[in-house]
Parts: C-alpha cells; structure tokens; sequence
C-alpha cells in the first residue's frame, strides 16, 4: 500500500511538491481554505481534508507551511489541530518563515508531548542555474533519526537534497542569507536602471548591458523586464519587507552587523507607504518613481536605438580602417587586440610591461615603444588604461599620442573616466582637429 503525505497548507510550491509526490507514487491528501489552489491540487489527484487534522490522518510524512509563528497554536494544538489526527512514527517537515528559535521551542514543545516525535524543517526554493532550470532544491535539518524518516519524501520531491543533521533551523537559516542577497540586489537594481535614466541612458539599452555584464544578478535580469513593462506590483514588496525582517531579527541576536540589508528594508518599507489612496497596488515602477524622483515608464516607452543600426550607419559613412593603434595590453585589452588581429586588422600595440608587448608581438601584432610610436599612422586609437591619470598621461605626456595623431583619426577611450573628462578631452582633440 502506498504511503500517505499529508499538507497543511498550499501554496505555488507546495502544490508543485505534492504532485512530484503524486507522481512518485504517494497517496497526498491536504487542507488549504484558498479555492484556486486546492481545485489544481485536486486535478493533479490529490485528496481534500476539511481541517488539518483530517491532513495529518494516516500519514507517514505531514508538510506544514507556517506564514507567522502565530499560527503553531492553531495548527498543532487547536480544536481541530495537527497533533489529534497525526499517528506515531509520522515526520513532521516544517516549511516556514519563522525564527529558528521558534521552531526549535516547537519541537521541544512535541518531544514533551510525544517521545517518538519527529521534525524537521525545509527551505525549498527553485534552483535558477542552467543545471537546476528551475526545479526545486531543498535545505534541511533536525536529526539524525528525523532526517532518515523524511529523506524518502522530500528526496522525491526535489531534484537536490542539502542535509544538515543536527539543531533545527539551518534551512531557515540559509533562507534568511537567500532572502538578504535578493533583497538587497531588489533595491541595488532599481537604483540602477533609475541612475541610468537619470544619465539619460534608455532603459532597455541599459538592461540589455547590464544583464550581459559582470554586474549583473538573477534579480537584475529577471525583475527589471517586469518593473519597466508595469508588470510588477506594489503588494510584491509585502513578502520581501516581512523576509528582511526575520533576517535583520535574527541577525540582532548574533549582535551581527547588516547596514546594506537595513537599508533596503527600509527602502522597501518607504516603497510600500507610496500607495494611493484610490489605488493600494499601483505598478511598482510608478512607485520608485515617486520615491527616486525618476520618470522611468516614459524613458523606457521611446524608441530604443539599436547599436548594430547605428554602427552601421557610421560605418557607411566612414573611410575604411586598416591600421589601428592600441595602448594598454592588459588582460582586457590583449584580448580586444588580439580579436582585432584576428579580424584582420594590422595593430600596434603599446604597454608598459615589456613581456606582455612581447607576447602581442609573438601572436602577430607589432610593438611600439611609447604611445606616439603607437598613434603614428592609424585611423583609430584604442585606450585601454585604467583610470584619468593614465589616459592624460599616454594621450598628453612625455612621448604622448595627440601629438602624433593623423588628422581625422579617432580615439575609442575604454577607461573609468568622468563624463567630464571625456567632455574636456572631446573639446581639446576638435580644437586640434583630430575628430
């Protein structure tokens, strides 16, 4: 006869995980008071229980969501609660929001009552690696002898099982850094594509940079298309403001610092008080908004340009390019140059290690030994050094390029300079004629 598993409360998780149980081959049976989702638990097979008690009958394994450390008296020890249906031998697996602590004191709580309880706590959350594509992953803790009972179940209900035996509450403890990680990237994210406007930057062009870049984050690429179509909504920041909050509780226990986590939390809660009396749940994009002082929803509504029409546009328009010089080979700039070679372009390359000017040269490029050597004949001029200081110093210094420049040529400037320099840098080069 096929084992039973019981649920107390459903939600999009929840009713995911019972039917890889149903499919597995349990009998899953559940009490839920929202329709919508007990109708699709139904149409996968499973059974309806009038209250949770009902649930926990004839189980083997009884999965509880609890929302609010409120709820343990009314679910367990209630008129109708989990512990008067719940047969010996049955593991209790704890999906929940709450402190660890209160699990724990839960525990004890059934340890007292009955000597062969069993508990165990798990944090289930949808793996977003290309490996995991959104299947589930599963933390879980409690004992040794809890743990052999529940693997069973929450094994055929994920497609990766992290056991820690001992104390309950690592799974909650591993939701709360998940939590701290994606709600601090909520607010970074936002802040992002919102200076971004403010630069004058669309803000699709700039999604489509940032989602390709080194900072970019799965909440990047996957919030801000929903935040700039208006699909997201305000009452989506009630989960993360609630999450952040047992994270910042616990970590007051450990007299553990989280200044970045306490800003977004606070972040998020001045979001939330931005609703409208005649609207509680504008479009969140409406929302930042008012807070940031951004007109992100028209930005994001002009004609994007695209960069390949553009290029070529120019390029239509521009005399053909043969010989290009470039000053800085470093580990980025080896391999632009390098890719340029291979595009069969003649480059001459200019850096101030010598071994790496004898690496390029090794590869097919040719090497000079100062800017000017390097800006002598070219249509373009690539500028690959780290920061202000250096840009003036190879473009204006002893042995500098500008000098040696043709007329007519153009300079690619790929360093972390201000707009202002680039400002100052472009008047400079018109007043002498180079672009």
């Amino acid at each position: 006869m096929a084992s039973k598993v019981g649920f107390v409360g459903l939600d999009e998780y929840s009713v995911d995980m019972a039917a890889s149980l149903i499919r597995s081959g349990y009998k899953v049976q559940a009490f839920e008071i929202s329709d919508p989702l007990v109708d699709k638990f139904l149409m996968l097979g499973g059974i309806r229980s009038a209250s949770p008690m009902d649930a926990g009958k004839d189980v083997s394994a009884l999965v509880v969501v609890i929302s609010h450390v409120d709820q343990i008296d009314d679910i367990f020890f209630g008129h109708e609660g989990v512990l008067k249906g719940l047969q010996k031998g049955a593991v209790i697996i704890l999906r929940s929001t709450i402190l660890p602590s209160h699990m724990q004191k839960l525990e004890r709580t059934l340890t007292e009552n009955d000597e062969t309880a069993c508990v165990v706590d798990a944090y289930v959350s949808r793996g977003m690696s290309e490996v995991f594509n959104g299947k589930f992953m599963i933390t879980t803790s409690g004992r040794s002898n809890a743990i052999e009972r529940a693997r069973p179940f929450l094994s055929a209900m994920c497609k990766k099982l992290y056991i820690f035996e001992g104390e309950l509450g690592a799974g909650s403890k591993i939701k709360m850094i998940n939590d701290l990680l994606e709600g601090v990237h909520l607010i970074v994210s936002v802040e992002a594509i919102s200076l971004g406007v403010q630069f004058g930057i669309h803000p699709w062009v700039l999604y489509d940079i940032i989602s390709n870049a080194a900072g970019n984050s799965w909440i990047f690429k996957n919030h801000i298309p929903n935040l700039l179509r208006g699909n997201a909504k305000l009452h989506f920041l009630n989960a993360f403001i609630q999450n952040l909050g047992i994270a910042l509780d616990m970590a007051k226990t450990l007299a553990f610092p989280l200044p970045l986590l306490a800003v977004a939390h606070q972040q998020l809660i001045l979001g939330l008080s931005h609703a409208h009396a005649n609207d509680d749940n504008p479009p969140l994009v409406k929302v930042w908004e008012n807070v940031l002082g951004v007109n992100i929803t028209d930005t994001a509504n002009l004609e994007a340009y695209k960069p390949e029409e553009l290029a070529k546009q120019i390029t239509a328009k521009s005399n053909s390019v043969t010989r290009v010089g470039f000053i800085g080979l470093g580990a980025m700039g080896f391999g632009m140059a390098t890719h340029l070679l291979r595009s069969n372009f003649t480059v001459v390359g200019y850096d101030v290690y010598r071994p790496t000017l004898t690496k390029f040269q090794n590869v097919g490029g040719l090497i000079a030994n100062s800017p000017a050597e390097a800006a002598k004949d070219v249509g373009v001029l690539v500028i690959m050094v780290t920061n202000e200081a250096q840009a003036e110093s190879v473009l204006y210094g002893d042995l500098g390029a500008v000098p040696a420049l043709s007329s007519g040529a153009s300079i690619i400037l790929s360093s972390t300079v201000s707009p202002g320099f680039v400002s100052q840098l472009e008047r400079r080069l018109q007043c002498m004629s180079f672009i």
